[in-house]
């Protein structure tokens, strides 16, 4: 699917005016950090048995 000129500015934009400083990678390491929480929470889920 290709996005017209526009739509990628707007949604560069989106990002540059976000409330969270880097918000365009920011977003990733969030999802890292959740992973990393549930893999250690399923650990110790499992250790209990």
């Amino acid at each position: 699917m290709v996005q017209t000129a526009a739509a990628m500015e707007a949604y560069n934009a989106y990002w540059v005016n976000s409330i969270i400083p880097g918000a365009d990678t920011m977003w990733m390491v969030l999802i890292l950090i959740l992973a990393v929480i549930a893999l250690w929470q399923a650990r110790t889920f499992v250790s209990k048995f």
